[in-house]
């Protein structure tokens, strides 16, 4: 696998797990919104794994950056060389 590739997979990594990240805000924001008494007791279920979704989108979008990270450092390093 080639910097290039790496670097691209990294992007679209974060990408998608902005978008994952925005739709279960959505669906927190819209859980959350809703004011009727009979809904309270059924929101906290609708509301795990949004919750839970976010965190685990966090987590990916972070190990996308690390591993956009590492490639840049990685063609520093190989442009050091070449110099």
């Amino acid at each position: 696998m080639d910097i290039g590739s790496v670097v691209n997979q990294s992007l679209i990594g974060m990408q998608n797990s902005r978008a994952e990240m925005t739709q279960s805000a959505q669906q927190i924001a819209q859980a959350t919104t809703s004011t009727s008494p009979a809904v309270t007791g059924s929101q906290s279920a609708d509301l795990t794994t949004p919750l839970v979704n976010l965190q685990v989108q966090q987590q990916v979008f972070d190990s996308s950056a690390r591993v956009l990270e590492v490639a840049d450092q990685t063609i520093g390093a190989l442009l050091d060389v070449k110099a």
